[in-house]
């Protein structure tokens, strides 16, 4: 065989290769099966009200099943070791809030992942409002009268919060550093635990998101002493925002994103961003999130990343003085 022939055999055995190739690539493109979208926190949870139907958007645009894994406990660890441990092509993702990337590593000494090394920012979701409800049995009528009953009885009111680490949890700690309250801490393993107890009078009190207390508080089960920040919803309306009565570091210090694991691709991380700020300028999806007073947020993974670093240099410092280490 001449050189010629020789380089004529090679072209055509790579382009037979490039052909049968082609159909496998295209086969498989991404998404290539359905999705999990894991939740720390219970079915009818404060995240589990956001992921169900932003799941439903999901799936109608990616043309695939998106499965909501609710895996709640140890302050989302139970979450988000399984995220780490899944497969790094985007087809599991987890729903988080800032204190599973921001505060945890100064709540738990011993935490099972590596927020800035194992979660691949993909998109914020929404800015969750903060109510504080009481039971309608204390007597407090505003968070005056609650922070001066505390002190004439230290020790003997508490509150609930959905786990060790939590934001009602991290959120109440700073505001009893700030009002001088003795009040303590009962965690419970999910949010809808930890508002059952407080409806039900076991716990006297609650920091939650307004999503979660709402019905509560319309029915007359809770009462609002005050939210964080200000929300249109007429079922607060009147309460005042804790900013206003001198607390300050609450406005804006929750909010929910989504988040991947490490490793997945660039291109499926920017077509996951597309699709939720597609997802989250729906109309239908948008009233439902006003309706609560919550407040979607979209971003690119890039400025989300960037709120993440911002949001570890502010509350460094806080965490630090707040001492939560939990045992």
């Amino acid at each position: 065989m001449t050189l010629a022939s020789r380089r004529r055999f090679a072209a055509a055995l790579a382009a037979a290769a490039l052909g049968a190739a082609a159909p496998a690539l295209a086969a498989d493109p991404w998404p290539s099966r359905p999705l999990t979208l894991i939740v720390n926190g219970g079915p009818g949870s404060l995240p589990d009200s956001f992921a169900r139907p932003l799941a439903d958007k999901l799936r109608v645009a990616l043309g695939q099943p998106v499965v909501v894994d609710n895996k709640p406990g140890a302050g989302g660890m139970v979450a988000l070791q399984t995220l780490r441990q899944s497969p790094p092509d985007g087809h599991t993702l987890a729903i988080v809030t800032n204190a599973h990337v921001v505060w945890n590593p100064f709540v738990f000494p011993k935490l099972s992942y590596d927020p800035q090394a194992d979660l691949l920012p993909v998109s914020p979701v929404a800015v969750i409002p903060m109510a504080l409800a009481v039971h309608p049995r204390l007597p407090a009528q505003n968070v005056a009268e609650l922070v001066q009953l505390a002190k004439q009885q230290p020790g003997k009111l508490n509150y609930a919060s959905s786990s060790t680490g939590s934001p009602p949890h991290v959120l109440f700690e700073l505001f009893k550093a700030q009002s001088g309250a003795d009040i303590v801490h009962v965690p419970f393993k999910t949010g809808t635990d930890a508002l059952t107890s407080v409806v039900g009078g076991d716990t006297q009190m609650y920091l939650a998101g307004t999503s979660l207390v709402e019905p509560m508080v319309r029915d007359g089960r809770l009462r609002v002493l005050a939210v964080s920040p200000s929300v249109k919803s007429p079922v607060f309306a009147g309460a005042p925002t804790l900013e206003s009565l001198g607390h300050k570091g609450f406005e804006s210090a929750v909010w929910l994103g989504v988040v991947a694991n490490a490793g997945v691709p660039p291109a499926v991380v920017e077509r996951l961003n597309r699709e939720i700020g597609a997802a989250l300028g729906d109309a239908a999806l948008a009233k439902a999130f006003e309706s609560h007073g919550s407040l979607p947020w979209h971003a690119s993974p890039a400025a989300f990343a960037e709120r993440i670093a911002a949001d570890r240099a502010l509350w460094t410092p806080i965490l630090q003085k707040l001492n939560l280490a939990a045992n």
